[in-house]
């Protein structure tokens, strides 16, 4: 889209319906009026200083009298300002450059919706890895109140197949807010669990059960890794580290260690590496 658009009437039915999707300003001027021309060129300044966050609607009285005539403009300049479909504010006459920053903040997208919309597009690219820390941090600036936000950082996770951290974030989000998508969500993961019970991972769940051994808590452990139940795999072997941090001459060590490689920037990493520290040290 285009954010600065000089308006018609052949083109100001497409500006009004763009009200409903995306903050605009009606500046209503006059190239014969100098307070007009000094107001849209700091229009056009906070413009290009908040790229694509308001739409700049610009509309010249002097060639566009039926739309003043609309709007009821007595005086230039005059400044709409739309926000969700709806009017917010209107200014009339020139004010100061600090004053309309303030008026202008009241319509522009918050920090953590410009998070979320980055992370949006981020998603259509597949791009999973990169919008994870943007969700999270959106949500996170909301405290944790936006369940939207939280529903896309799950759904994220889900995608990625990382159950545990899925059902973390959807524990998270208040009963009243527990819709529809809250409930197919819990399903996915419940169908990603069960998918992930290879006949070998629930072998070696029975062995395990029937005979707590570290050998058979290795081979369980890179099973429920390969199965995305990583922080099961971790706790399993710590509990194992916690009892004798040489166990198996440091093979139940080594895999605990091989583990928190492949997971890389995963947020229970260093959960694991600082308790792993606490034995160490």
């Amino acid at each position: 889209m285009n954010y600065f658009v000089n308006v018609t009437e052949s083109n100001f039915s497409e500006v009004w319906n763009a009200t409903a999707q995306v903050p605009v300003v009606f500046n209503f001027i006059s190239p014969r009026e100098v307070a007009s021309l000094e107001m849209d060129s700091l229009l056009r300044r906070l413009a290009d200083e908040n790229p694509a966050q308001f739409l700049l609607a610009t509309v010249n009285c002097d060639e566009q009298q039926a739309l003043a005539a609309q709007f009821r403009i007595q005086t230039i300049p005059t400044m709409y300002l739309f926000a969700g479909g709806q009017p917010v504010d209107m200014i009339q006459g020139a004010i100061s450059e600090q004053e309309m920053r303030v008026r202008l903040a009241n319509i522009l997208p918050k920090e953590e919706e410009l998070k979320f919309n980055q992370a949006l597009e981020l998603l259509q690219d597949q791009r999973y890895e990169e919008a994870l820390p943007l969700l999270k941090s959106a949500w996170e600036m909301t405290d944790k109140k936006n369940s939207d936000f939280a529903l896309l950082y799950a759904e994220t996770f889900i995608v990625m197949k990382k159950v545990e951290e899925a059902r973390e974030i959807l524990k998270q989000i208040p009963i009243q807010d527990r819709d529809s998508r809250w409930n197919g969500l819990q399903a996915q993961i419940e169908l990603l669990e069960q998918a992930n019970e290879s006949p070998e991972l629930q072998q070696l769940q029975a062995d395990y059960a029937n005979n707590k051994t570290p050998e058979i808590a290795i081979r369980l452990a890179n099973q429920l890794h390969q199965a995305h139940k990583n922080e099961e795999a971790l706790v399993l072997l710590f509990d194992w580290l916690k009892a004798d941090l040489n166990s198996t001459n440091g093979e139940v060590k080594s895999q605990f260690l091989a583990i928190l490689s492949a997971l890389g920037n995963d947020p229970i990493v260093p959960k694991f590496r600082r308790q792993l520290y606490s034995l160490l040290y």
